[in-house]
């Protein structure tokens, strides 16, 4: 075995040494080191996302921030929820400047338990250093562990806190601490510093309703202080959905229950059931969220031989719930009867196609419906997106392609120049950040159909295939869905 030097200047040479003595050193004998870059706010992932650990090599610092504070505060289509929350919940070091920052560090979390996942934020909080220190890192904490229930947590949380103590939130949260504890006269008395400062009527009635025993009135899901109170009153949480905050939302959101339908119910009533439920969903976020609830109710019906009312509906579903193979059985179900339109069937192939990778004829397939159905159609659009994708495309398909009219663009010129970039030079973070600003700008129903075929294709140039594949479905099923 090749000598090896002897290392005297720190610890990565001190292990570098120890792996040469074990035979685990080049051939050579020379010591390789790589630094690695330390540890910041954005390192500690939130769960497995699949995402790299350079993911935010090269980013600009500048757009990174901006995005954070904007996915913060603005709300996002389903399918640009999840991206966002695959990003954020992703363990990577962040651009210079940021991760160190501990507004910025908040930022990203407090993204996280808008988008759903307090239990992510929370675990990522658990292992940050510091947290005690910042009012704005131990705030993210504190409405983590209320929005999981962990109450007792929360309490610890804002006992620990050294700076900003007196902040309006700290008070309101102290208040219901003390009152948890028994400590009635200091829970008033912080209550009414905590009334001074800002008024929150909810707070107020939910804190007096504890203090006194007395009637407290509807729950209030605003943040998780309200929701917190609202739990210990025992009041009726759903009945508050309607006006929760968007973290609460996904906390309350309903589960489809399949256990009638497991004992051999009435499946004409389930399916009645779920109908009404979708039906009633006003616009395709709305759509969304009443699709995940009830998708193991249709995956059952799909797997029946009883006649369906709206196989359509159902199949729309099961895409808008990310069920792709409920979706199909569906789709084959429409050939057996009268079914519906011909555009209706172009839409959904389309969103199938996307949903499972698209090839060249299902692109040319629709194209040439497109061509066929005329300006108006909601197939011109539906093809744009579609390829956007990248599937191949005959000559005839591109010249067809070229002439179609699918609306007009709304998002920044140059944002979307810069988005271009990003993907072209394999910035996937900064690629996917500035997508979601465009995406966030455009509101909760997400792009129209000409900047939605934008963001997928750089997503897809830049690697993020899978998400494309959300966008371009949520786009295709959005020109059915009204």
């Amino acid at each position: 075995m090749a000598s090896c030097k002897r290392l005297t200047t720190g610890p990565a040479l001190m292990l570098a040494a120890l792996l040469s003595t074990a035979g685990l050193a080049p051939a050579s004998g020379q010591v390789q080191v790589q630094t690695l870059a330390p540890p910041d706010l954005f390192s500690t992932p939130a769960g497995d996302t699949g995402l790299p650990a350079d993911l935010w090599k090269d980013a600009s610092p500048g757009l990174v921030r901006e995005s954070l504070l904007k996915l913060a505060a603005k709300p996002l289509s389903p399918a640009s929820a999840g991206l966002a929350r695959r990003v954020l919940a992703t363990g990577a070091n962040a651009p210079t400047g940021i991760g160190d920052n501990p507004e910025l560090g908040a930022a990203r979390v407090m993204a996280l338990i808008a988008l759903g996942d307090a239990a992510g934020a929370d675990a990522v909080l658990d292992r940050t250093p510091g947290v005690a220190a910042s009012s704005a890192l131990s705030l993210a904490a504190a409405e983590a562990a209320l929005i999981t229930g962990a109450d007792d947590k929360a309490c610890r949380i804002g006992d620990a806190l050294s700076a900003d103590r007196g902040g309006a939130y700290w008070l309101r949260l102290r208040a219901f601490c003390q009152a948890r504890a028994g400590q009635t006269d200091a829970a008033q008395l912080t209550l009414n510093l905590a009334t001074a400062q800002t008024k929150d009527a909810d707070y107020a009635r939910l804190m007096n309703a504890l203090l006194a025993g007395s009637p407290a009135g509807a729950a209030s899901l605003r943040n998780g202080v309200n929701y917190a109170l609202s739990r210990k009153l025992g009041l009726d949480l759903q009945a508050a959905a309607a006006t929760a905050s968007p973290a609460l939302k996904l906390v309350l959101k309903p589960a489809g229950d399949v256990a009638a339908l497991a004992g051999g119910a009435d499946l004409t009533a389930a399916q009645t059931a779920d109908l009404a439920f979708l039906r009633q969903a006003k616009g395709l976020p709305a759509f969304t969220d009443a699709a995940k609830a009830s998708i193991a109710s249709i995956a059952v019906l799909a797997r029946t031989d009883a006649p369906l009312e709206d196989p359509m509906l159902f199949a729309r579903a099961a895409l808008a719930a990310g069920d792709l193979a409920t979706a199909q059985a569906l789709r084959g179900r429409l050939d057996q009867g009268p079914g519906a339109g011909a555009a209706d069937l172009a839409l959904l192939d389309a969103a199938l196609a996307a949903a499972s990778k698209p090839d060249g004829q299902a692109l040319d397939r629709l194209i040439e419906r497109a061509a066929a159905a005329g300006a108006k159609s909601p197939t011109q659009p539906a093809a744009l997106i579609l390829a956007a994708l990248g599937g191949p495309m005959g000559p005839d398909a591109r010249a067809s392609l070229a002439s179609f009219d699918a609306g007009k663009s709304t998002a920044s010129a140059a944002r979307l120049a810069v988005l271009d970039d990003a993907a072209a030079a394999g910035r996937r973070g900064e690629a996917a950040l500035v997508a979601l600003s465009v995406s966030a700008d455009a509101g909760a129903a997400g792009p129209g159909p000409v900047d939605r075929a934008r963001l997928v294709r750089a997503l897809a140039k830049a690697g993020l295939d899978a998400d494309a594949r959300a966008l371009a479905v949520e786009g295709l099923l959005a020109l059915q869905v009204k």
